[in-house]
């Protein structure tokens, strides 16, 4: 399993619509796709979405699924604080 960033340019999502998104998200998680976190940047128009999957591919499916449009999917590594577990 990896970690993925999948960055999404939202203009016109408010915090309670990325709320039910991430809930949908959420209830589609797979073995091969697990959501771990999501971040709204509003003054950018921005949202950050953190997952663990085998692949990029199974990232981007279950956005679909969750009909959570997105920009892009990268991989990422995450970097833990002292005393605390990284994602």
């Amino acid at each position: 399993m990896g970690l993925y960033l999948v960055e999404r340019y939202v203009p016109s999502l408010g915090p309670e619509q990325v709320a039910v998104a991430v809930a949908r998200l959420t209830t589609l998680e797979a073995p091969e796709a697990s959501h771990l976190w999501t971040v709204l940047i509003p003054s950018e128009d921005t949202c950050l979405s953190l997952f663990a999957a085998a692949s990029a591919e199974a990232v981007e499916q279950i956005n679909r699924r969750a009909d959570f449009a997105f920009t892009r999917t990268i991989v990422a590594v995450a970097f833990p604080t002292a005393g605390r577990d990284a994602p």
